[in-house]
């Protein structure tokens, strides 16, 4: 059994860099001195980064999908209530980022609560606590995949994109190598990127050192963090509706595959 390493005043910021470069040593910490201050700290800065970088997109889409919404509308109340929504929409997406930090602790908190019950059914031996810091640092891993992405997405500029097929399209993952027309797909697709590949790798670990899960089961408990939100992305994708007048969306040079 592996020693952990004495507790140290900034062993928070120590376990957030070793995650990184030595995340053995980093988990066996985070189960003697559980810390996750820092590691909140960067992963909500780079959450905000994120969506700033991302933020003219994703609006340049809302806004597609909206006026697509208003332009279908057969009568004046169903007109009242689109141009309502895509307003209230607009302006909310304008301080998106203002509400990261509380999407980091909704994401750490599904992901802890997900590798919780798989250490109760594989008769694990960590802590929700452990848990919860382990699963802080690891988010930091996906944050700053997320940063990229959104570096992409905004180095190509809004008027690139005329679809969620487009940022997929122009992902790294998964659907920007496998040629595909069906939206469900190509969003299970965007979920398999070098970063959540290396989370994957990283809550196997976590299960190994924390939980003392046998490989096999520390890898099928990694596998269930990994393919929920793949899921969940794949089931609410869809195409932007087809514009009412029967004339098609431009299509943009990043659609072809």
């Amino acid at each position: 059994m592996t020693t952990a390493p004495p507790p140290q005043e900034n062993a928070g910021l120590t376990s957030l860099v070793e995650i990184v470069v030595a995340p053995a040593s980093a988990f066996d910490r985070l189960a003697e001195k559980q810390t996750w201050g820092w590691a909140f700290i960067a992963a909500s800065v780079l959450t905000i980064v994120t969506s700033l970088a991302s933020g003219p997109v994703q609006q340049h889409l809302a806004r597609l999908i909206m006026e697509r919404g208003i332009a279908a509308s057969t009568n004046a109340q169903q007109l009242a209530a689109a141009r309502a929504v895509f307003s209230i929409t607009a302006k909310f997406s304008e301080f998106a980022w203002v509400f990261s930090p509380i999407g980091v602790f909704v994401s750490v908190g599904i992901v802890t609560v997900v590798l919780l019950l798989c250490n109760a059914l594989l008769s694990g031996k960590a802590t929700f606590k452990q848990l919860w810091c382990a699963s802080m640092n690891v988010f930091a891993v996906i944050s700053i995949g997320s940063l990229i992405a959104s570096i992409v997405l905004a180095l190509r500029g809004p008027d690139a994109f005329t679809s969620e097929m487009d940022i997929f399209r122009n992902s790294l993952s998964l659907a920007a190598v496998i040629p595909t027309a069906n939206i469900k797909l190509a969003g299970l697709l965007a979920s398999f990127t070098p970063f959540t590949l290396w989370a994957l790798w990283l809550n196997a670990l976590l299960m190994q050192r924390i939980a003392r899960l046998a490989a096999p089961k520390a890898w099928a408990a990694a596998l269930v963090v990994l393919l929920i939100p793949a899921l969940f992305a794949a089931g609410f994708a869809r195409q932007i509706p087809a514009a009412s007048n029967g004339t098609p969306p431009t299509t943009s040079a990043s659609a072809s595959p």
